[in-house]
């Protein structure tokens, strides 16, 4: 049941990604020059690179909401495996042979925030399979930190 539910939340998420970035395009080009407030830094990559790191990021956001429905039900060690196998160590390097990996365009300082995020990620893993429910949201939030810090310095376009 909880897997039907996630899957029916991936779709959902993919939904409403697909018909929101559809509407922030159409008002990004109506605004002309709406990105000039946009303090972030611009890292330009190749059109395959950044859509596997789109994906990538989607990707980690369910994980993330899957994450939390498990430490809500207390099943602490699903939660860590889940985010072992998306967003842990183990996730790294999957786009490595296609020459479009996003981390190879990636700015030192933003790559070192993702390989943070992913230490982090293992690092909740680690403390969630020992059952301390308040140890695990404190490594969590240190998950979603790595998150907020990228997202908040850098752009794709």
């Amino acid at each position: 049941m909880l897997r039907v539910v996630s899957l029916s939340m991936i779709a959902c998420l993919s939904m409403f990604y697909s018909v929101h970035a559809e509407t922030a395009t159409d008002k990004a080009q109506e605004a002309k020059g709406a990105n000039d407030s946009d303090m972030r830094q611009l890292v330009s990559m190749p059109e395959q690179a950044r859509r596997l790191m789109q994906q990538d990021m989607l990707d980690h956001l369910a994980a993330l909401n899957e994450i939390i429905g498990h430490l809500a039900t207390g099943e602490l060690v699903t939660a860590a495996e889940v985010a072992e196998s998306r967003m842990g160590k183990s996730a790294m390097g999957k786009h490595r042979a296609t020459g479009m990996g996003p981390g190879r365009f990636m700015p030192l300082a933003m790559r070192n925030l993702g390989w943070g995020m992913h230490e982090s990620a293992s690092e909740f893993s680690r403390i969630a399979k020992t059952g301390d429910v308040k140890a695990a949201y404190n490594a969590l939030q240190k998950v979603t930190a790595s998150c907020v810090a990228c997202h908040y310095s850098y752009r794709t376009r």
